[in-house]
């Protein structure tokens, strides 16, 4: 799930935005949003005309109205009318888009309803009619497994296990796994493994689904998850080991050192590899020392080379100060990815008494069950969907903490895939002061936010990473859809082209470019947070050892 590769770039794709959520039932097009909002100000604004000619015609204008051009009464009559109608109608506009979003939304939801409950129904009777341990062990990360295997053998990237004929059709068949009807599938069946296996143990249908996710919430992608975890690791594989994290590049602080630690705090962190252990970083974790921070430009060159082992012992590449973002595209375009060498980026805007900051976590780099040196493996992605602590999540710890984010800090993490299981955990487990949350093509999750905090989450209708995840509840999660190749032929040398990064950073632009309002507000709370002020940023790697 790194989606970095090049040849996603869509040319301008004509899927609309789609904007839902955001404690709202609504659903429509950010463009509908925003006429529903401007007409609600013409009737503001109308209103208060109202009241101004009301004052005026309180003063007293004539005994009788000559009803001549120039008399005074009939133009305050007429204006008064005139108001009125625009109030009027006005509001009769913006009632009536209120209305369709709402029907929309209501119209959806039921939808969503009926199939997820009959793929709960369908998947409990497999599970009680036939052993399908396959079926019954499902979890949202197992068919993501599945995907990926499917493609990259289909791409000649790995060896197929698959029949020849199998491979060719599945690369004369791009739009299989890039596809909205395929999207709204598998999100039916992720959202009902734990139905699969309380029948398949012979659990009352009843019982289920009173139990599962449509139900009290008892069972879901999150313990499907957990259940793979644990027979994936009594079988030797998705093991957690402790991470190592090293910082491979860093700004120049504006006094001349390599960082600046607050008073009191430990000095600078070098380049060298901080151990970070199985358990007991999470909550609570010590202060660090205060590093220089990631760039506001994309970084388009690797920090080191990638043949070079982990980069411990060297010196980490010198980064230029970054510019404050000023929308979505910004924040796109500073995730890390695999090519630039880093896996988290950290950016710290303000003085080093009063510091706000972004935290960039990139997506899955490996995807062998065995398990590899790299921390954004299956592993960590099954582990995060069973909300347990990933080897990527303590990477992100550590590698905050020893940037110097200090508990109480204003922070706002910014994610794509994986990445975005790890900034929802760490939200909504408090290990950060979240001030806002942004996410591209992450798994949906059910982990609640603190409330009032802005989150945006932006997905492609055709990707299917956020469907497998937990069943989504719209809950205080603005969330901004986009099928990225509405039109358009989906590319044959991309695994998953919709979840690439590419893509997203292209969707990110139009989210920029959109008048709604509640996505306008997000930007400017942003700038609000970051200042304009040039900062400091620190891009770090981290590694998995015995």
């Amino acid at each position: 799930m790194t989606g970095s590769g090049p040849g996603a770039a869509p040319g301008g794709g004509d899927g609309p935005l789609t904007v839902s959520g955001g404690g709202s039932i609504q659903v429509a097009t950010d463009t509908v949003l925003a006429e529903m909002a401007a007409l609600r100000l013409v009737q503001r604004e109308a209103e208060q005309w109202q009241q101004q000619i009301g004052r005026v015609r309180s003063l007293g204008v004539g005994a009788a109205p000559s009803w001549q051009p120039d008399d005074l009464g009939a133009c305050v009559f007429g204006a008064s009318v005139a108001i009125d109608a625009v109030a009027a109608r006005s509001r009769e506009l913006a009632d009536a888009l209120d209305q369709a979003a709402e029907e929309y939304g209501r119209l959806e939801s039921g939808l969503d309803l009926v199939l997820h409950g009959t793929g709960a129904w369908l998947a409990h009777t497999l599970g009680v009619l036939a052993p399908v341990l396959v079926l019954s062990m499902a979890t949202p990360l197992a068919f993501l497994a599945a995907g990926s295997l499917l493609t990259t053998a289909a791409l000649g990237r790995t060896p197929s296990v698959l029949p020849p004929a199998l491979t060719d059709w599945l690369r004369e068949n791009p739009r299989l796994l890039t596809n909205p009807a395929t999207v709204t599938v598998v999100r039916a069946i992720v959202g009902s493994a734990d139905d699969a296996v309380l029948g398949r143990l012979g659990v009352p249908y009843p019982v289920a689904a009173a139990l599962g996710d449509a139900g009290a919430g008892l069972l879901g992608a999150q313990s499907s998850a957990f259940g793979l975890l644990v027979a994936a690791r009594a079988a030797g594989m998705l093991r957690e080991s402790p991470v190592r994290v090293s910082r491979v590049g860093a700004s120049a602080d504006p006094a001349g050192g390599a960082g600046t630690a607050r008073p009191g705090a430990p000095g600078g962190v070098g380049s060298g590899p901080l151990a970070v252990p199985l358990r007991g970083t999470a909550p609570g974790h010590a202060p660090g020392p205060l590093l220089p921070l990631p760039s506001a430009v994309p970084l388009r060159v690797p920090l080191r080379d990638p043949a070079a082992g982990s980069g411990a012992g060297s010196a980490p590449a010198t980064l230029p100060p970054p510019r404050p973002p000023t929308g979505f595209a910004d924040l796109a375009d500073r995730i890390p990815t695999e090519e630039d060498g880093g896996q988290v980026r950290i950016e710290r805007y303000g003085d080093a008494e009063h510091p706000s900051w972004l935290v960039f976590i990139g997506g899955t780099v490996e995807w062998s069950p065995a398990g590899s040196t790299e921390p954004w493996d299956m592993a960590s992605n099954v582990a995060a969907v069973a909300d347990q602590e990933a080897g990527s999540y303590r990477a992100v710890l550590q590698a905050m903490q020893a940037a110097g984010v200090q508990p109480g800090d204003p922070v706002v993490p910014v994610a794509h895939s994986q990445g975005g299981l790890i900034a929802n955990q760490l939200v909504s487990r408090g290990d950060v002061n979240a001030v806002g949350l942004v996410t591209f093509g992450a798994p949906e999750t059910d982990l609640p936010l603190p409330d009032g905090l802005p989150a945006i989450a932006v997905e492609h209708d055709d990707d299917i990473v956020p469907a497998l995840g937990a069943t989504s509840h719209e809950d205080q999660r603005l969330y901004v859809r986009r099928e990225l190749f509405a039109g358009r032929e989906v590319p044959v040398d991309e695994v998953m082209p919709a979840h690439q990064l590419v893509g997203y950073r292209e969707t990110a632009r139009l989210v920029d470019g959109s008048p709604e309002a509640r996505l306008v507000a997000f930007r400017a709370q942003l700038e609000g947070i970051v200042g304009r002020a040039p900062g400091q940023q620190s891009v770090w790697r981290a590694e998995r050892v015995d």
